[in-house]
């Protein structure tokens, strides 16, 4: 994999903003990419996790449309919206290497090169993309178009996985890890972007609860909240379980994670519904 990261000029020039990082430069060398690769995997997951959650507490102040306008209006700064379009490279390095694996595990795709590089344009084009609508603020793209095609394509990835992996001799919990990943990563994606197209869409109060009428809406947000709740809660679990021993300990934790995304689960339905 690391032969085949240096044929072009695009990795080579990655691989040479890494080397600048020592700790990043250490870790490339002593233990390799995909080393690597897979911490920056979960970093991205659990900063996402971070952002979830700050979403579901940012959706909860619709109760009180004007502080949450207020809210937005003071956030609407040149620091906050560079965070915000900031966070597509966490979100985009996780999809994208998720579905690397699945690619890797499932079909064993594993032409690393091919893969790699796909992974980079798709990521520097999807980047550009967002960001120039981020800066528009003016775009608008009809939600009737725009989500029934995004639903359609996470169904039919969740079910090629689905059809793929559920007679394996896997856990059923790693199963449904990979199943709903493969649904989430065109979500995710599409998420992103249409919050991007419709500025107002996700910063106005009267836009996001007119949305929220829609019953396609809400039952999309229900399925994807529970989803994505679930995915986030196994994940947490799976990088504890690599540095804990079976035991005790390890089962408080899991008790612990379970526990935080019922929670979370339980108010982010209530929300969706009572909105």
């Amino acid at each position: 994999m690391e032969k085949a990261l240096r044929t072009a000029k695009i990795e080579s020039y990655i691989i040479s903003l890494v080397e600048k990082f020592p700790i990043l430069s250490y870790y490339t060398t002593s233990r390799g990419w995909s080393f690597l690769i897979s911490w920056g995997h979960r970093l991205a997951g659990l900063t996402l996790i971070g952002y979830m959650f700050a979403h579901i507490y940012t959706l909860s102040l619709l109760f009180t449309p004007a502080t949450f306008d207020a809210d937005m209006k003071l956030l609407h700064n040149f620091v906050f919206s560079f965070l915000e379009w900031a966070l597509v490279v966490p979100l985009l390095f996780h999809s994208l290497n998720g579905g690397r694996l699945i690619l890797y595990e499932l079909f064993h795709m594993r032409e690393d090169e091919i893969v790699m590089r796909s992974m980079i344009i798709i990521g520097l084009v999807y980047i550009l993309i967002v960001g120039f609508f981020f800066v528009e603020e003016s775009q608008q793209i009809s939600v009737a178009l725009f989500w029934p095609i995004t639903v359609a394509i996470s169904l039919i990835a969740f079910f090629i996985v689905l059809n793929k992996i559920w007679r394996t001799g896997n856990s059923i919990l790693w199963k449904l890890q990979r199943i709903t990943g493969a649904f989430m990563i065109p979500m995710l994606l599409g998420h992103m972007l249409f919050m991007h197209m419709n500025y107002l869409t996700g910063h106005d109060s009267g836009t996001i609860l007119l949305r929220m009428q829609n019953p396609f809406i809400r039952g999309m947000d229900l399925v994807f909240i529970t989803l994505l709740l679930f995915h986030a809660g196994y994940g947490v679990f799976s990088i504890v379980a690599d540095y804990i021993k079976p035991g005790p300990i390890l089962r408080s934790l899991a008790v612990l994670v379970i526990i935080v995304m019922a929670i979370s689960a339980f108010f982010g339905i209530r929300l969706i519904v009572a909105l």
